[in-house]
C-alpha cells in the first residue's frame, strides 16, 4: 500500500529519532492529534512502527512485547514531574527507576548520556532507553500479570548486590503525615529493598496521591530525600513535608 506524504515524512523522522510523539507530530504537521493517530495506526499495520504510550517507536524496539505496553498518553502533570525529576540526574551517575507511569516519565526525559547507567524492573523503561547511549540493566524476576515489569524474591535478591546514586519511585497513595503507600504487598517489599541500596530516594507523584492512602506503607517521610510533584499540592501538605525534612520540588 502507498503511503501519503505525511506518513512518509513521519517514517523519515522515525528513522532519525527511533521514536515519534503524537502531540509533537500534530504540531509539526499542523494537523489534529486524531489525524496523527490514524497515520500511526496505518504505519503500525504495515509493520513500520509499534504504537506506544503517546506515540510510536521503530518496529525493532521489542515488538514481541507490543501488546503489553500502555498506549494511553501521559497527563501533562506526569510529564512535568518526570521532566523536573530527570534534571536531578548528573552525568556519570547510576540510577534506578522503578515501575510506574510517572517514573516512566523520568526515563523519557533523561539525557542520552553514555556515562549514565539505569537499573530498572520496568520493561517500559527498558524500551524507552533502548538504542540510546544510556547503559540499561534490567533486573530479573517474575513478570507481573498487570504491568510489564518484574518482581519477586529473585528480584529482591539481585537488588541487594547493587548500589545506586538515586532511586526514582512512584506511589499509589501518600500522606504528608506518615509517608508513601503501595496497593501491592509484594511490590512494596521490592520497593523497600530498592530503597536500601540508594544514596538518595526521590518520589515522583501527582498531588492527587495525597488525597488517599493505599494498602501498605513502603516508605516513611524520613526515608525520602526529595518529592517531585505538581502545583496542586495543598499549602498545608507543603508545610508538613518541609517540616519533616523532605526536599520539595514543584514541577511546572
Amino acid at each position: 500500500m502507498v503511503l501519503n506524504a505525511r506518513q512518509s515524512a513521519i517514517l523519515d523522522l522515525l528513522r532519525d529519532e527511533q521514536r515519534v510523539n503524537v502531540a509533537k507530530l500534530a504540531s509539526h504537521f499542523s494537523v489534529s492529534e486524531m489525524t496523527i493517530r490514524r497515520d500511526l495506526s496505518t504505519l503500525s499495520d504495515k509493520g513500520f512502527l509499534v504504537r506506544t504510550h503517546g506515540g510510536g517507536v521503530a518496529a525493532g524496539k521489542m515488538r514481541f512485547l507490543q501488546s503489553a505496553f500502555p498506549t494511553n498518553e501521559p497527563s501533562p502533570l506526569k510529564v512535568g514531574i518526570g521532566r523536573a525529576a530527570a534534571q536531578l540526574v548528573e552525568s556519570g551517575q547510576t540510577i534506578m527507576i522503578e515501575a510506574g507511569s510517572t517514573a516512566l516519565e523520568v526515563a523519557r526525559h533523561l539525557p542520552h548520556d553514555a556515562s549514565l547507567t539505569v537499573a530498572t524492573t520496568s520493561l517500559c523503561v527498558a524500551q524507552e532507553l533502548y538504542r540510546t547511549p544510556v547503559n540499561v540493566l534490567i533486573l530479573g524476576g517474575f513478570l507481573r500479570k498487570d504491568h510489564p515489569s518484574l518482581y519477586g524474591p529473585l528480584t529482591e535478591s539481585i537488588v541487594k548486590d547493587f548500589h545506586v546514586d538515586t532511586l526514582f519511585m512512584g506511589c499509589d497513595g501518600a500522606s504528608a503525615d506518615d509517608g508513601f503507600y503501595s496497593i501491592d504487598l509484594h511490590i512494596s517489599s521490592l520497593e523497600q529493598a530498592m530503597m536500601e541500596i540508594a544514596s538518595k530516594i526521590v518520589i515522583v507523584a501527582e498531588s492527587v496521591k495525597f488525597t488517599r492512602r493505599a494498602f501498605v506503607r513502603y516508605a516513611t517521610l524520613q526515608q525520602v530525600h526529595t518529592l517531585v510533584t505538581d502545583a496542586y499540592l495543598s499549602e498545608e501538605d507543603r508545610e508538613k513535608l518541609k517540616d519533616k525534612g523532605v526536599n520539595l520540588i514543584i514541577a511546572e
